[in-house]
């Protein structure tokens, strides 16, 4: 077992133990959701398929609070943000979007010198690549998207 689906189930262990019914929903969610996806591919997840599996987990909390927020459904929307707090406990630390962007020239740089970074927007796949492969899950796709285009000057 991994060692965040080792954390998943000690923090669902210790909310049964104090009996916090709202951390213990969100955290059966959670693992159901590994469980599912675990059975349905057929393997067991790594830390970083369970990583994925969160992130698209918060987004989707994300845009119902989004959508809450617009019904003006205050009792729904602050439900929904514990669930994205809870979830969030379990991601790693989002960097900055100047770590980021910092990063990503670093990135650059180096493609550049290797003269594996095509000019203009054809560079973009490739740097995009490079950039996600290497920043993992300490970084949301847009916030590298938007890094990208801006050491590019796209």
């Amino acid at each position: 077992m991994s060692d965040l689906k080792a954390r998943i189930k000690t923090e669902m262990t210790e909310a049964m133990k104090s009996k916090n019914a709202e951390k213990l929903q969100t955290i059966r969610l959670i693992w159901n959701a590994v469980r599912k996806k675990e059975i349905d591919d057929r393997k067991d997840l790594v830390d970083s398929d369970v990583e994925k599996l969160l992130f698209t987990m918060l987004k989707q909390n994300q845009e119902s609070l989004d959508q809450a927020v617009k019904a003006d459904r205050s009792d729904l929307a602050g439900e929904i943000e514990s669930e994205i707090k809870i979830v969030k406990t379990f991601l790693p630390e989002q960097l900055t979007e100047a770590d980021v962007v910092a990063k990503v020239t670093a990135i650059a740089e180096k493609l550049r010198a290797e003269g594996a970074l095509p000019e203009g927007p054809k560079g973009m796949g490739a740097m995009m690549k490079v950039a996600m492969d290497e920043l993992g899950s300490s970084a949301e796709g847009k916030v590298v998207q938007g890094a990208v285009r801006k050491v590019l000057n796209l």
